[in-house]
């Protein structure tokens, strides 16, 4: 079975928990990343997600004056071994909801894991990943509001799908129902 130290990126972008969330916006951005592990002491001990930054401006936050250490703490800093198997940090993302997984060795930072690596060799846990985004995705939206993925008629991107009974679909899509 293929492990993780095959398919991770060495090349991880870090950051301090104590700088602000429009500075940790600003790095990601300008290294095209969704997430930033945090480092304390050269030791790995965390994660800010685009996710995480989206949060705390919906809630109206500055995001120059709150701080990664600010943000409420995860139950778990999930983190991989460069020697488990794809299958395991599948299943640890699903049962986690994440989509990034830090790969560490003797309290080293050694790379990530994200799902879009592990669908680039493994494009069977598609429909795995796909059905639990799914499912996360209705537990976040109310049927009636309008969110953003893929459309489950046409297969596109579209930033305002609409539940039409049951399904996520796009407007071109839902308007022919």
């Amino acid at each position: 079975m293929t492990k993780v130290k095959s398919i991770m990126k060495t090349r991880v972008i870090t950051a301090d928990p104590g700088i602000n969330i429009s500075d940790a916006a600003k790095i990601m951005t300008n290294n095209r990343v969704g997430s930033l592990i945090l480092m304390k002491n050269k030791r790995p001990v965390g994660i800010v997600t685009d996710d995480d930054i989206v949060g705390v401006v919906a809630r109206g936050g500055s995001p120059k004056k709150v701080r990664i250490s600010d943000l409420p703490p995860r139950k778990r800093f999930v983190t991989a071994s460069p020697d488990d198997s794809i299958m395991d940090i599948t299943k640890k993302m699903i049962s986690n909801g994440i989509k990034r997984i830090p790969v560490i060795k003797n309290g080293r930072l050694m790379g990530i894991v994200s799902d879009k690596e592990i669908l680039l060799i493994s494009p069977e846990l598609l429909g795995v990943l796909s059905e639990k985004l799914k499912m996360r995705v209705e537990s976040v939206a109310s049927p009636d509001g309008i969110i953003s993925g893929i459309c489950e008629s046409c297969g596109e991107y579209s930033d305002s799908l609409r539940n039409v009974a049951g399904s996520w679909m796009c407007d071109d899509c839902s308007e022919g129902d």
